[in-house]
């Protein structure tokens, strides 16, 4: 009896129809579930490509972890023996000088040591290696983003003058300040760090910052994405260490992109909503083509059941046809950009020359097995309409 139930439900979607205006809404059916889907789907790709370039860019400058407790380093290396570097570094407010401009920075001063690191690939000028030792007349180097560089017209070899308002002594009537050489610029393509970001050598800190407060530790791994587990492994060894990751540093950006996708993923499920609603249209009009067919089909021995199922299964059929067709269009589209990149972003408006996407296979299969749930639902009550159909009173139909 299944086998008869797909049979018919196959003649009824395939066949051709008296009212060919049956048809027509069955085929938008499918048209506006695809739709769905690959708008979902191209979303979707979009927004993790976007959240993707701004955690890397993030995550390839700022520490992975920080701890902020007092705890000796060396059992902190200890701890995380693979890591890259486990520094102190100290931050702090304070005001650059050029010429007669003031603006407030974030000078942020780290070990020497470490900062081979933190300014080589593309965070470096290729003829500079931004070194922090001592300079011209022993000044001490500094490091400066490159909007701030270009807010200015500063260049390597210039010299700016920064000030701690902060560590001002009461009584005293000069504030502290201290003159540097610029030694490197560095470009993050982060904006906020471009612009408000320089960075110092770690004892030049320590003498200019005399009221900085407790110390950090800065942690560097191979990979940012085990920050976590470097994080637990941190909490096992030291459990009264207070310790902070990438994420937990810029955590509300990331829960408000989060956010921003899942919100998106609600909104355009709405397109597959209308298809939806074409498929019950589509369902109720044919059961009052069929009426009849319905009818003679009952007196044969067919139960409600059956009914029920020969248009659950021609549902199926639709939401089928309409997801296939979505994920494997969407799919295809998504991996063509990725692959030539054939949309381009404007290089005066966006730091990334084409349209990030990255396309994560689960989140597919989410939007496929969503968006076939909805049918599944909505496609019950055209059903049970036919089921609940009387043979006679389904006979005798337009007589």
């Amino acid at each position: 009896m299944s086998q008869l139930n797909w049979y018919m439900a196959r003649r009824y979607f395939f066949a051709k129809r008296s009212n060919r205006f049956i048809s027509l809404v069955g085929g938008i059916s499918v048209v506006g579930i695809a739709v769905g889907v690959i708008a979902l789907i191209i979303t979707m790709a979009i927004l993790n490509g976007f959240e993707g370039e701004v955690t890397r860019r993030i995550a390839n400058f700022i520490p992975h972890l920080v701890i902020s407790s007092e705890v000796d380093i060396d059992s902190v290396r200890t701890a995380l023996p693979n890591a890259i570097s486990v520094y102190y570094s100290t931050e702090r407010k304070a005001i650059l000088n050029v010429l007669d401009d003031q603006m407030v920075l974030n000078i942020r001063a780290i070990d020497q040591e470490q900062w081979d690191y933190l300014l080589t690939g593309q965070y470096s000028d290729s003829t500079s290696r931004g070194r922090l030792t001592p300079t011209l007349y022993g000044l001490p180097g500094i490091v400066l983003g490159a909007a701030i560089a270009d807010k200015y017209f500063l260049t390597v070899g210039d010299t700016v003058a920064v000030q701690s308002p902060l560590d001002a002594r009461p009584g005293l009537f000069r504030i502290p300040q201290r003159h540097f050489v610029i030694t490197g610029i560095f470009k993050s393509d982060i904006f906020d760090f471009d612009r408000s970001l320089a960075i110092i050598g770690y004892a030049e800190g320590r003498r200019m910052f005399k009221s900085a407060g407790k110390e950090h530790i800065h942690i560097q791994l191979y990979d940012f994405n085990s920050a976590n587990e470097a994080k637990a492994t941190i909490h096992t060894q030291l459990p009264h260490v207070e310790v902070k990751s990438w994420h937990d540093q810029h955590k509300t950006l990331f829960d408000a992109m989060r956010m921003e996708k899942w919100g998106s993923f609600i909104g355009l499920n709405l397109i597959i909503m209308i298809a939806v609603f074409n498929i019950v249209s589509s369902l109720m009009m044919l059961v009052l083509e069929k009426t009849g067919d319905i009818g003679i089909i009952r007196i044969m021995g067919a139960t409600s059941t059956n009914i029920r199922k020969i248009f659950n299964y021609q549902g199926v059929i639709v939401a089928f046809l309409g997801v296939f067709l979505g994920m494997l269009v969407g799919s295809l589209l998504v991996l063509s950009q990725a692959y030539w990149g054939w949309i381009a972003l404007p290089d005066d408006i966006y730091l990334i020359p084409v349209l990030p996407v990255e396309m994560y296979w689960e989140e597919v299969a989410t939007v496929g097995v969503v968006a076939f749930a909805i049918v599944l639902l909505s496609i019950r009550y055209p059903s049970k309409k036919a089921a609940n159909l009387l043979p006679l009173d389904a006979i005798n139909y337009k007589r």
